[in-house]
């Protein structure tokens, strides 16, 4: 693929202008300068873009080269996972989810090694072993893809380890000799102890971090009292990171004493997961509170409305995971009686791009009209079809889903959803409705929208407008206040 822009056509044309033109009397000046995109790319070539990396991978080229970005580079995807690989050996790993699952850079120098890192910082380092290139893994995650990359960089450069010494042979026996046992002879000097390697260390702080922003979970849409609800899980275990071989001194191999064998180490049991690591679970506390609202008393206009909630998702296999959310308003009389005392959604995956959801964002433990039983029993199905990717400017994406009502989707709303990272830590989303004839009520909305902002790993800022938002051209008697309707929420993850 090749972008051919204003740039390249004028600079095609420059030495045609050159020739045309008489030159002009007068001193003779010297030449200037190169431009700045005429200048040598950073870095050194290492890798050949053309060559594709994982299947389906294309070589993307640039007619607009400049000192700060390469001119090439190789795109691909693998598995939810899409990639940028770049001459230097650099690469940026990103999730091709709707929501943001995390993003790992790859910085390689050749014969070397690999670092693999994120915004907690370096989170593996990749060993140059003269390995041959690497298998594709039938599974792999956004850590799996970016530790591939680096091996594919790094493939047949670097020093293998050296392998261990052999052990020292018995000495020759001197004739016959019969074994001689003195009981106050010191006992033989035990074997010496290896010091402990990395693989017997605990998963460090920045892998479990890493396990909860690599993880996955199905949301067919966002909950409004819940804005954590997306977000990935704890992964329920962490291989340890590979560190590079140390070339000061060889391994250390125990000695046994003469006559004797150091006995096999025997592999540690693995440990029994918990609960919370088996189903993946995770939760947050979340504080905020509506901006403007109606008092449903007295329809007054009031400001601040209080919440808090407790929201937790769990994955119950493959298919199907949950969400459920604790709700209370601290200030009493504020609640309406349409607000929930606590929400629940189920997702089924049906296929890769299919979720069917059951859900409730109202339910009640003890209402007029309404209990738990009935609340549980009064949720709604609707299904969501994730769509191709929309490309937009400054090489950024859209991922965009569709959702519709079930079981008749000609009586419920059709829905178009749509988010992107406008950076690492900002995301937006916006979500159209489309109604079909005199469905819509006045409190139904024609679009909603929200940003989040991810402060560090564990805190995160929300912005959600779920109020009725309407086009200029279908007003409504109710129409919602703009941007005051929306609601405020601060969010802080728990990891279990």
């Amino acid at each position: 693929m090749v972008q051919y822009g204003a740039v390249g056509f004028w600079a095609s044309l420059q030495p045609v202008i050159a020739q045309s033109a008489d030159p002009l009397p007068g001193p003779v000046l010297p030449p200037s300068p190169p431009l700045s995109w005429q200048l040598d790319l950073p870095g050194q070539d290492i890798v050949r873009t053309d060559d594709p990396a994982v299947p389906g991978a294309q070589e993307v080229l640039t007619d607009t080269p400049n000192v700060f970005a390469w001119s090439r580079a190789q795109s691909g995807s693998l598995s939810g996972w899409s990639y940028r690989l770049f001459p230097d050996g650099s690469a940026i790993v990103l999730a091709e989810d709707d929501r943001p699952y995390g993003e790992y850079l790859v910085r390689c120098t050749l014969a070397q090694s690999c670092s693999i890192s994120n915004d907690v910082g370096v989170l593996m380092t990749v060993p140059a072993i003269g390995a041959p290139k690497p298998a594709l893994p039938e599974q792999i995650d956004g850590l799996g893809l970016a530790r591939y990359l680096a091996q594919w960089v790094l493939a047949g450069s670097g020093t293998p380890p050296p392998p261990p010494p052999a052990p020292d042979p018995p000495p020759p026996l001197q004739g016959p000799q019969q074994p001689t046992t003195d009981p106050a002879e010191p006992p033989p000097p035990e074997v010496e102890d290896l010091p402990e390697t990395e693989e017997t260390e605990e998963p460090s702080a920045t892998a479990v971090t890493l396990a909860f922003l690599s993880g996955d979970i199905d949301c067919t849409e966002p909950d409004p009292y819940y804005p954590d609800a997306c977000t990935p899980p704890a992964s329920p275990s962490v291989a340890p990171a590979p560190q590079p071989a140390r070339d000061d001194t060889p391994p250390r191999t125990p000695r046994a004493p003469t006559g004797t064998s150091a006995p096999d180490p025997q592999p540690e049991p693995d440990k029994p997961q918990t609960l919370a690591q088996r189903f993946r679970l995770n939760c947050s506390i979340s504080t905020g509170a509506g901006l403007q609202y109606v008092d449903h008393r007295n329809q007054d206009t009031r400001y601040g409305k209080l919440r808090v909630s407790l929201g937790c998702s769990a994955r119950i296999n493959d298919r199907l995971s949950m969400n459920l959310a604790l709700v209370h308003f601290p200030i009493s009389g504020q609640q309406a009686p349409w607000d929930p005392d606590f929400t629940y959604a189920f997702n089924f995956k049906a296929t890769d791009k299919l979720n069917i959801s059951y859900s409730s964002y109202s339910a009640r433990f003890s209402a007029a009209g309404s209990d738990i039983v009935s609340s549980l029993l009064d949720g709604s199905f609707r299904g969501s079809y994730k769509l191709p990717k929309v490309p937009l400017p400054l090489q950024k994406t859209a991922d965009c889903s569709l959702g519709f009502g079930l079981p008749n989707p000609t009586n419920e709303s059709l829905s178009l959803a749509c988010g992107m990272s406008v950076t690492e830590k900002l995301r937006v989303g916006l979500t159209t409705y489309l109604y079909p004839s005199g469905k819509q009520e006045p409190w139904n909305p024609d679009y909603t929208y929200t940003a989040s902002y991810k402060v560090n790993d564990r805190m995160q800022v929300n912005y959600s407008n779920y109020s009725s938002n309407r086009w200029p051209w279908n007003r409504g008697s109710n129409p919602g206040p703009g941007l005051l309707g929306g609601s405020l929420s601060l969010s802080y993850k728990l990891i279990f």
